[in-house]
């Protein structure tokens, strides 16, 4: 029998496996809190699955660092955090996450987020170290309105 998959909240300790999970998939990891607010990992067995995080700017959030383990693709993994992700934005009372994409646009498309352009997105979250050298120029930019 196979062991089911577990989300939790990411707790410090987590932070060097996410870290290898991120830059294994070419994700940025220079710009982690540590502390790891807002970041959900999957595990099964004690192995982290999969991560998916958010960084708050004000009423906004941004989806950051979706990365599934290779050994658990195609497993829904990566739609239950993206779940567990904007289930804390809306208990946040954000208004909307945003996310920069080179590999999942038609993925997160999937998930209700659609594509903008960048003069769309809220300065404070065009502070972001993502949209300041961290994530490629040609990424898509996408976004998710959250009802309240």
């Amino acid at each position: 029998m196979t062991e089911t998959i577990a989300l939790r909240a990411a707790v410090a300790a987590d932070f060097q496996t996410i870290c290898d999970l991120l830059e294994a998939n070419r994700l940025p990891t220079i710009d982690l809190n540590p502390s790891l607010p807002n970041f959900f990992i999957a595990e099964q067995a004690g192995k982290v699955a999969g991560v998916m995080g958010m960084d708050r700017y004000g009423s906004f959030g941004l989806l950051r660092s979706a990365a599934t383990a290779s050994d658990y693709r195609n497993q829904g993994i990566a739609g239950a955090l993206a779940e567990q992700v904007e289930q804390a934005a809306r208990s946040q009372q954000l208004t909307s996450l945003y996310l920069i994409t080179n590999t999942a646009e038609a993925w997160f498309a999937r998930k209700g987020f659609t594509k903008i352009d960048r003069s769309e997105v809220p300065a404070v979250v065009l502070q972001s170290k993502e949209f300041n050298g961290l994530c490629p120029s040609s990424s898509a930019i996408m976004v998710k309105p959250l009802a309240r």
